[in-house]
């Protein structure tokens, strides 16, 4: 989470610092455009993707959505070297009416939703224990392995991310998030800089609980699609889970009582809003709705929720 501390901080659970000192933040002032260079991709780069691909690919296909699954067979997603945007962004257009936007890495509130308020979502291209990825991130200390890393990266934003968006309730769900985004840093109800910064804060937390680490009862109906059965209470849907491995089988494990790590949590967004996260870690908990219509219908009709007035 960034933005600087106001008054309204003591309202949150777990408020902390999740700044991360010494990363370059793009605004809509800086050349944040950055256009995949797909023929300097490296074959140790391709050979990263791989190995990552091939790790978490039997718990994706076990434990995530049926959305995900079939947005996955259609895209040209490929296991063995790196995605082409350029390849992407015409079935994601023609299916959902989004698109690809390369970018050079983090980028700040404000340009993040108005993107996508636009549908257009932002796509690094450099992977996790690469040298590239290391070079980028020499001056600060993070967390950077195959199972998980906190920062954006090209495996993150396309394979956990954009399968999602093929599917059209799920890509209007994240337009919503976007235009509301905008709203608030736009003060559109004039509430004044820490009220600003505070509803931005529940509309992140929020996103993180949801679209990032946020899991669906498991009925069995999506089984039909997996080589194997989900043989756990849950469906992942959070595209920071889906990314990483260590995530990924932490929940599994959680689930079969084999790791008391993490605690599941019914979905209640009062409290979602209020909670703020570590996204320099696994997670200590994650938020757990009956399906994907009661997410959406619940953001639509809780938008207040992110309008407190003080």
């Amino acid at each position: 989470m960034t933005g600087k501390p106001n008054k309204y901080d003591h309202l949150f659970k777990n408020m902390g610092s999740n700044s991360m000192a010494g990363v370059k933040i793009f605004s809509e002032h800086d050349t944040y455009i950055k256009p995949q260079k797909y023929n300097d991709v490296t074959n140790l780069e391709n050979g990263i993707w791989e190995k990552l691909f091939i790790n978490v690919e039997p718990l994706i296909d076990q434990y995530v959505i049926k959305e995900y699954l079939l947005g996955m067979r259609t895209l040209p997603i490929p296991k063995d070297r790196f995605p082409e945007f350029n390849s992407i962004t015409p079935l994601l257009e023609n299916s959902t009416d989004w698109e690809l936007v390369p970018v050079a890495g983090f980028l700040d509130e404000k340009l993040f939703f108005d993107l996508n308020a636009n549908r257009k979502f932002p796509v690094t291209d450099i992977i996790r224990e690469s040298p590239r990825f290391d070079e980028k991130y020499s001056n600060i200390k993070i967390e950077n392995d195959a199972g998980y890393t906190p920062e954006p990266d090209i495996f993150h934003d396309i394979q956990g991310h954009i399968p999602f968006l093929m599917n059209k309730e799920y890509a209007n769900f994240m337009h919503d998030i976007g235009i509301l985004g905008y709203e608030i840093l736009n003060d559109e109800r004039g509430l004044g800089k820490d009220l600003v910064s505070h509803n931005l804060k529940r509309l992140q937390n929020f996103a993180w609980w949801t679209y990032e680490f946020g899991l669906i009862k498991n009925d069995g109906s999506t089984d039909s699609f997996r080589r194997h059965a989900n043989d756990i209470d849950y469906e992942i849907y959070g595209a920071g889970i889906v990314s990483s491995y260590n995530e990924t089988l932490n929940i599994v494990e959680c689930a079969k009582n084999q790791s008391k790590t993490s605690e599941f949590l019914p979905y209640d967004i009062e409290e979602m809003v209020m909670t703020c996260f570590d996204y320099g870690s696994i997670q200590n908990r994650y938020y757990v709705i009956d399906s994907m219509k009661n997410l959406y219908s619940s953001f639509k009709e809780n938008r207040d929720i992110f309008w407190y007035e003080g």
